[in-house]
């Protein structure tokens, strides 16, 4: 991407265009995670009359790049300053993804029924294909067929593909972005909230492998620089427990074979119990369980990455988050996920990277702390182990990269 290929627009409440940020005058940060909440920064000139609507409560941005929407969302915080060699002021805008909306809503046990205080339902049950599912749990509880009091304003449903393995999920106030997070795992689907035309919609897409396409290495010169943090699996076993008491409760042990080779590779076998009381439905049990093996059951290798503007294929046209890719690290060809970007355009230019590896767990915190606990330990390594160098140190962040 380049900074020509980036247009930002603000929005009013009514997810009306109201005008388009000049170029000239980006100043602009944006941090999005693959099946997350990302987040925006903006700073406009107080006396621009854009800032005017953006601060006024619901308003927020569209910010488009060279083929689709990068992200949408509301702003949440306006700070005003002013100093004596800038009397009149700037505000400086912050935002999360339009993904917020799977945030701020529950799964509740009967999604007819808007009472959170009267639920007579003890779960919510649907079964299908993991696709099919998450379009269903989403538009029962904040979509046009949830009740009026619950619906996300303009909130539609994209296509749903039917992709996936059959699934059954009960649901009993879980946050919805997490339930849809766990159905995704077992998919190999991301999703996402993006303002399309006037509708917000809620959208899910299958993770496109590219490994035969895209081989990123900074001998091929299709990165200006990386880092690479390797570590074990958080989980190797997972112990499953549903329903009943002491030796009758039902208990299942769930394990894979990368979880397995993983063990013997680090010398450590790294057990998990799950509470799964909710239900005493095996399907359901192993389902838990499987759902923990693709979370951690495996060597994770998390690397931050400065994609060359001129390399063949580019970020943001070729490739994008969620899709899997090659990675070259000291000579070994590894496959890993691209599960989060940093973007930055301003005054000093255009700036990328990107972070392969895992995807964070659902979470607001993750995209206010542009990253969530685990994978922050994992790539805090990076600045002990990296021998990458000064050069491509000095390309590597603040958020990573200077083109």
């Amino acid at each position: 991407m380049r900074l020509e290929d980036i247009t930002v627009e603000v929005r009013d409440k009514s997810l009306t265009r109201r005008g388009l940020v000049r170029p000239e005058e980006l100043q602009l940060e944006l941090t999005d995670n693959f099946n997350n909440v990302g987040s925006w920064s903006l700073t406009l000139a107080a006396e621009n009359p854009l800032a005017q609507t953006l601060r006024q409560p619901g308003a927020g941005l569209i910010i488009t790049g060279p083929s689709d929407v990068l992200m949408s969302g509301p702003m949440v915080t306006a700070e005003f300053t002013a100093t004596q060699d800038d009397p009149g002021g700037s505000i400086t805008f912050e935002g999360v993804s339009d993904t917020i909306a799977l945030a701020d809503a529950l799964a509740f046990p009967d999604p007819t029924n808007p009472n959170g205080a009267s639920q007579t339902l003890a779960h919510d049950v649907r079964q299908g294909r993991a696709e099919d599912v998450m379009h269903s749990f989403v538009m029962a509880n904040i979509g046009p067929t949830a009740p009026a009091a619950r619906r996300k304003a303009r909130l539609v449903a994209g296509p749903s593909g039917g992709r996936g393995p059959a699934v059954i999920k009960s649901a009993r106030f879980p946050v919805l972005g997490n339930l849809l997070a766990e159905l995704a795992l077992l998919g190999n689907l991301g999703f996402r909230v993006m303002q399309r035309g006037s509708s917000l919609v809620f959208e899910t897409y299958g993770i496109v492998d590219r490994t035969k396409l895209i081989r990123l290495d900074v001998a091929n010169g299709s990165l200006a620089g990386q880092r690479v943090a390797i570590s074990p699996p958080t989980v190797t076993r997972a112990i499953v427990a549903g329903q009943g008491e002491l030796t009758k409760r039902q208990f299942l042990q769930v394990q894979t074979a990368e979880a397995v080779a993983a063990e013997a590779d680090w010398g450590r076998r790294i057990e998990q119990f799950i509470d799964q009381r909710n239900t005493n439905n095996w399907d359901e049990l192993r389902q838990a369980g499987d759902e923990a093996m693709e979370d951690g059951g495996f060597t994770a290798v998390n690397v931050q990455v400065v994609p060359m503007e001129d390399g063949a294929m580019r970020f943001g046209h070729d490739w994008y988050l969620g899709d899997k890719v090659s990675v070259v690290v000291e000579g070994q060809e590894l496959v890993s996920n691209a599960t989060g970007m940093v973007l930055k355009a301003g005054p000093d230019g255009f700036q990328v990277g990107v972070l392969l590896g895992d995807p964070a767990g659902f979470s607001v915190d993750a995209a206010l702390a542009k990253r969530v606990t685990n994978t922050e330990a994992r790539v805090s390594q990076l600045e002990r182990t990296s021998d990458v160098g000064a050069a491509a140190d000095n390309q590597l962040m603040s958020i990573m990269g200077v083109y």
